[in-house]
């Protein structure tokens, strides 16, 4: 069976016309959806805040930050429990060849390490970051030995993570006497 050029063409010109409709469709949907996503997003972060030092805390208003040696810090919140200061709360997002991890990493007044919430983990080892690294460094007692002691599988996604952690502390260190 011979195929003729004009058949050729007009199944590539079909096929080429399906995936520019395709493609329109997704647009769509994106511009339709975008908004709510990033409401979610933001309302994931506040309610994730709760978790870090607890419900009767209470949380100021966000600061912003953009300094360039602290590129993985979004943002934080200065916490206080009974109107004295306690420590901060700072969102920290990177990003590695794995996937994307995004943090609330609490920082205690005296620079201990607080709670460590995760609001977002696409990480190709999602799973094995998260339950052997995140939640044990979360559930132990002395945070800054199990930061650089625990391992899992997910190494480059613990790396990541840690030197997350560690900037946010970096950052109210140099931050609280000035």
């Amino acid at each position: 069976m011979k195929i003729s050029w004009k058949h050729a063409f007009y199944v590539g010109g079909f096929l080429a016309g399906l995936c520019g409709v395709l493609g329109l469709v997704i647009a769509g949907g994106n511009l339709l959806t975008r908004d709510t996503i990033a409401k979610n997003k933001i309302q994931k972060e506040i309610s994730s805040l709760k978790k870090v030092y607890g419900e009767n805390a209470d949380y100021g208003e966000a600061i912003e930050l953009s300094e360039p040696q602290y590129a993985s810090l979004k943002k934080y919140w200065t916490v206080s429990v009974n109107n004295e200061v306690v420590g901060r709360v700072y969102s920290t997002t990177n990003t590695n060849s794995y996937g994307t991890v995004s943090l609330l990493v609490g920082i205690n007044l005296d620079l201990s390490y607080g709670n460590v919430i995760t609001l977002e983990n696409t990480e190709s080892y999602a799973t094995t970051l998260q339950e052997e690294y995140l939640d044990k460094v979360g559930a132990a007692e002395d945070k800054e030995y199990a930061l650089t002691q625990v391992k899992c599988g997910a190494t480059s996604g613990a790396k990541m993570c840690r030197e997350m952690i560690e900037s946010a502390k970096q950052h109210y260190e140099g931050g609280k006497n000035g």
